[in-house]
């Protein structure tokens, strides 16, 4: 493995700030850099089968004389589907220039530690027994109270086995438009050989695992230099996928709320083949189709909401790229893993399935959403999408259901939601009785939440 090595320069994108070990230093003079990992682990005594994720956030904000950071940490019983999400805030404020932050690092090398009220929590690059930096190996050390109040703990040391890979491909060589923001940096690392142990609650035992994703992003300036402070303009939804061909992909999505949803760059597909090639691909040509949703039950609340009304995110999802004659469906393990960022964010682990490169595939990845849909005309697309899919929708009453919610959709967006209230009432809800009993019950709560955004019960979001 030619590429294991430090340093080491990728054949793409800009040496400068795509040269490693240098790369995943903590630098000053960044306005955002953000460290992610999640992974699959197994018992060794069990056999259950866990996952796990963990962010760490460095942001410099007010013209980069203010430091604030936190620090996320999730586990997930994939057989049990149970979950518990830890999060640590160091937000200062008033703003103080002179305190101690909770987070350090090391600036030529990956060294990160945070300390919360949990415990510190560490991720750090491996040395050898003569001191030297191990390339690409590393060790996090995750400590949590989880959101039911149970304590939780990962240690792993991570050896990553195929070499960093740029998101959008050799064509943008990991340098990227991102929440409005026309550069940040952006590199991927898979093929994770993982081994520790895991402690939650009364469970403790040692596991294993060889299917991880290494996420690395940083920029000059912080995300929401384009935003307001509740993220209102710009949200997105990020697909991790790895497949049991070797391929290991990334689809991203943006949207521009303000725009009506608008997918606005970067959105594609980033993918990594097999070794002994690592092929490197990239596409913007996705096709998203969501083909049901699910209420937020707003146990784990954001800093900052969006509306105190109803918030639906996508459940499962279906996605194709004809010209890698692809095409597949996930499905979750959990079904509303919501974690305590600073606006609403899930994400969570899913099964994967489908076609890739006209071949059968399976697989394992995560799935994140940090936009909710919780205004009127997106909740009367999420009535249609939802009733199109449903799996014995093949009635007339179902596809009459499906044109009236369309219809309601249509007069949100001329901004009367008085007529769409009552297209509502008289020509969608007497449809639920229709629909088949085995969705009739999640089909009339989501009519009942349209009916809320529209009655604007809730102060309207913009």
């Amino acid at each position: 493995m030619g590429w294991k090595r430090y340093p080491y320069t990728p054949d793409w994108g800009d040496p400068a700030w795509f040269t490693f070990p240098y790369a995943d230093g903590r630098r000053a003079d960044l306005g955002v850099s953000t460290y992610f990992v999640e992974g699959f682990l197994t018992g060794r005594a069990s056999g259950k089968r866990y996952a796990f994720m963990t962010i760490f956030a460095d942001l410099r904000v007010l013209h980069r004389t203010v430091q604030a950071a936190f620090h996320t940490f999730a586990l997930y019983d994939c057989d049990a589907g149970h979950y518990g999400t830890y999060t640590d805030f160091d937000f200062p404020w008033p703003p103080r220039l002179v305190r101690r932050p909770k987070i350090r690092g090391a600036h030529d090398w990956l060294e990160l530690s945070y300390s919360g009220a949990a415990g510190t929590s560490s991720w750090i690059n491996q040395r050898t027994a003569h001191g030297a930096l191990r390339p690409f190996a590393s060790t996090v050390d995750l400590k949590g109270l989880d959101h039911h109040g149970v304590r939780m703990a990962v240690h792993l040391d991570i050896d990553a086995t195929r070499p960093p890979a740029p998101l959008g491909g050799r064509e943008l060589g990991g340098e990227m438009m991102f929440l409005g923001a026309e550069r940040t940096y952006s590199y991927f690392q898979s093929g994770l050989h993982m081994h520790g142990r895991l402690e939650w609650g009364d469970t403790s035992e040692d596991v294993d695992g060889n299917v991880g994703w290494i996420d690395r992003q940083w920029a000059t300036e912080h995300f929401a230099v384009q935003q307001d402070w509740q993220s209102r303009r710009y949200r997105n939804e990020w697909r991790v996928m790895h497949f049991d061909n070797g391929w290991d992909m990334s689809c991203f999505h943006q949207y521009h709320r303000h725009q009506r949803n608008a997918v606005v760059p970067w959105s594609g597909f980033s993918a990594q083949g097999p070794e002994p090639d690592f092929e490197l691909r990239s596409t913007h040509r996705v096709e998203l189709d969501i083909p049901e949703f699910i209420s937020s039950p707003g146990v784990v609340r954001p800093m900052a909401i969006l509306t105190e009304g109803p918030r639906y995110f996508p459940y499962r999802y279906r996605l194709r790229v004809p010209e890698w004659d692809m095409d597949v469906e996930a499905e979750p393990f959990i079904e509303a893993p919501a974690h305590r960022l600073p606006i609403e964010y899930w994400t969570g682990p899913v099964r994967v399935s489908g076609r890739v490169f006209g071949q059968p595939v399976k697989g394992f990845g995560f799935d994140e959403r940090s936009r909710p849909w919780v205004r009127d005309f997106e909740l009367a697309e999420a009535l249609q999408a939802t009733v199109e899919h449903l799996p014995d929708a093949d009635t007339p009453a179902c596809g009459l259901l499906a044109y009236r919610a369309w219809e309601v959709q249509a007069l949100a967006l001329r901004g009367d939601p008085n007529a769409a209230l009552e297209h509502l009432r008289r020509w969608v809800e007497p449809l639920v009785a229709d629909v088949p009993a085995a969705w009739r019950s999640r089909i009339a709560w989501l009519v009942r939440d349209l009916r809320v955004a529209l009655e604007r019960k809730f102060p309207p979001p913009r």
